[in-house]
């Protein structure tokens, strides 16, 4: 049953009282007119229960801004918004598209630095997945067991002729009950022979959200955690906490191997006390074993990426010799569920 402030109704009570659902929970759809992102296409949710955050189907169904009881949450980096259509991926490219916002997939053939395979075809940074166009995109939103759903998704290709053909579905699904987001994926093979991936879940938090009073709650670690840099090196006691903003200051990566429970899942824990909101990030470890922490705590670029992953962003060829790049045989498909959800302190 669908639950409002403490209350349970049914999907008739709550017809009796709405006079139109789309007053409680709806999704929009429209078009950016301006900058790097016109022409694209958004879809709104907004539901009563708090969240509101924008899709765009026309990029891999990723999550743009996001907030919870009207404070932001997600990250927009300077770039703003910026289309497929006016994605350039080129060499040094990455810096001038890249987005954040609450969620950028990257993948399926790079995540990391840019490298040329071995039929001399050049792969940008972080893949590929995120700057296509897709084939199929929808919207809907309907009633189940007296739940009202709201979901949108989409469909697209990462294929080369000659090569791999992978096809990569997402439906992003919430409900009216409860401000939780679950993110279903699927990657199959579409050719005759097996060929690997890689996967990162690019989750981009941002002020007010991201403070010095942000809480970091993460589970036991299976392994010595990795750093990305030297910077990263000396401030490793320091990967749970955010400080104020310090000019030119370096960012952190830290790459986490975590215990999952008795369900096969992690759960990361967010908590601003200050501002009374904690989020929570729950993934499967049997697709995704690791997870990448991108802390970065300089002025005017202030941001922490939590990154559920297959591989520690090394790009395909340090990924493949150290074995994290996940293979999958002609036909096959894999299924991957990530959560994102929300709840007051």
């Amino acid at each position: 049953m669908a639950k409002l402030f403490g209350k349970e109704y049914t999907k008739p009570e709550l017809y009796k009282r709405t006079v139109n659902i789309e007053q409680i929970a709806s999704i929009d759809e429209f078009e950016l007119k301006n900058g790097r992102a016109r022409d694209m296409q958004v879809y709104r949710f907004r539901s009563t229960n708090g969240l509101a955050f924008d899709v765009l189907p026309g990029k891999c169904s990723d999550i743009s801004s996001l907030s919870f009881r009207g404070v932001n949450i997600s990250l927009l980096t300077r770039n703003g918004l910026v289309s497929p259509e006016n994605i350039f991926p080129a060499d040094g490219e990455f810096e001038r598209y890249f987005s954040g916002g609450m969620l950028w997939t990257g993948g399926l053939k790079n995540c990391g630095p840019n490298y040329h395979d071995e039929n001399a075809r050049f792969h940008h940074y972080h893949g590929r997945i995120g700057t296509l166009p897709v084939e199929q995109s929808w919207k809907r939103t309907y009633f189940k067991d007296n739940e009202y759903h709201l979901s949108a998704g989409s469909v697209l290709r990462d294929a080369v002729i000659e090569g791999y053909n992978l096809e990569f579905v997402r439906e992003i699904h919430t409900t009216l009950s409860k401000p939780e987001i679950v993110i279903n994926d699927s990657i199959e093979n579409l050719d005759c022979n097996e060929t690997d991936y890689l996967i990162l879940y690019h989750f981009n938090f941002g002020f007010p959200f991201v403070d010095e009073n942000l809480v970091m709650i993460f589970p036991e670690s299976m392994d010595t955690m990795l750093t990305g840099n030297k910077a990263s090196e000396d401030r490793k006691n320091e990967w749970d906490v955010m400080h104020d903003p310090v000019d030119n200051l370096s960012e952190n990566l830290f790459f986490h191997s975590l215990k999952s429970g008795e369900d096969g899942t992690v759960t990361i824990k967010l908590e601003n006390p200050k501002i009374e909101i904690g989020a929570y990030i729950r993934y499967e470890t049997r697709y995704l074993p690791y997870l990448v922490e991108w802390k970065c705590e300089r002025s005017y670029e202030y941001a922490l990426g939590i990154e559920p992953s297959n591989n520690l962003i090394g790009g395909m060829q340090e990924e493949r010799k150290t074995g994290h790049s996940k293979m999958i045989q002609p036909g096959e498909k894999h299924i991957i569920k990530v959560i994102l959800g929300f709840y007051d302190l």
